[in-house]
This record gives structure tokens, sequence and C-alpha cells, in this order.
């Protein structure tokens, strides 16, 4: 999250954007992409021809490395994300869902009050209305 960093800002613990409550993370940083058709996995050294293989691979010979204790998948969060535009440079054209609208203002109003509470500072303040 480039405007956190930018601000110096630490995340508490009990929000859910923070590092240690995203489920995939430690997958995530154990996938090695080392050329153009080949994924290794950084537990055990094995390779892959397709980053899509690899995740097979962790759910089934890595699942009991997964943070399961508090972790939580971050992708239940890409409604107030936005990932969709992230993830992918083609827009679509789709009709609006106000009911999905409605849910995901009220995530997104719910990480920024969590995690970037406005009585901490004007930095938290700054945060919150990005």
């Amino acid at each position: 999250m480039p405007f956190v960093e930018q601000e110096r800002y630490k995340i508490s613990s009990g929000c859910r954007l923070h590092p240690d409550n995203d489920l995939y993370r430690d997958q995530e940083q154990h996938k090695h992409h080392v050329d153009i058709n080949e994924w290794r996995c950084g537990y055990c050294r094995k390779n892959f021809y397709e980053e899509k293989y690899l995740d097979k691979h962790f759910d089934n010979r890595h699942f009991d490395l997964l943070n399961t204790s508090h972790g939580r998948c971050l992708a239940d969060l890409c409604g107030a994300l936005h990932c969709d535009l992230v993830m992918d440079s083609s827009l679509r054209k789709t009709k609006c869902n106000p009911a999905a609208a409605a849910r995901n203002k009220h995530l997104c109003e719910s990480l920024a009050d969590s995690c970037f509470p406005v009585s901490k500072g004007p930095v938290t303040g700054r945060l919150h209305g990005i």
C-alpha cells in the first residue's frame, strides 16, 4: 500500500489490511517467478510451468502453512479496494448493482474507520480520506 508507506504509517494489528492478517501472504512470498514459463516453490524448490499449478501445489502440499489462526483472504476486500482496476487493465462494462455498491461502500468505510481512525491525528485523517 504505497500511500500508507509514503506516510510512514504503521497499521495496527487489528486492521484487516495488516500483513499479519493476510491468509495467503506467506505463500505469495514463497512464489518465485524464475523465467517466462518457470515458477518455483520457495518451500520445497519444485518447479512449475504456470503460476496456477504452483497455487494448486500450495493447496495440496503446503496447506498446513496457511495462517489460519486469524488470517483472512484479502480478496474478500476487493469490492471495497477495487482490485479489479489493478488486476485487469481492460475495463469491463457491467451494470451497476446498487446492493453490491452499498455493501462495498460500507466495507470501505469500515476499513477506513478501523485502520485509519481520524481521532489518531493528521496522518490517519489523510489516510482515512484517500
